[in-house]
């Protein structure tokens, strides 16, 4: 977990802190999923899977609520986007 949150490397000093000034990149998970149920908070980046994810905040900006992302079907966005590329 340490290593997940240690962003010195991407030369991010100001990351990985809940701080005054830091960047905010949070991620909440259900923890009452069937994957997630009993787990210790600090393993559940290791039993959750994208469906039991919550909320997003990139730099202070809401990017997914409620689970659903901000800018709708992103699957679908995708998807179109590639398309032409074909």
């Amino acid at each position: 977990l340490a290593a997940l949150t240690d962003h010195r490397c991407l030369g991010w000093p100001d990351a990985g802190a809940l701080a005054v000034g830091a960047r905010a990149d949070l991620v909440a998970v259900a923890l009452d999923s069937p994957r997630t149920a009993g787990s210790d908070p600090g393993q559940v980046i290791f039993t959750g899977t994208a469906a039991d994810v919550r909320t997003v905040l990139v730099d202070g900006r809401v990017v997914v609520a409620d689970g659903r992302h901000v800018l709708g079907d992103v699957g679908r966005l995708l998807a179109a986007a590639i398309d032409p590329l074909r």
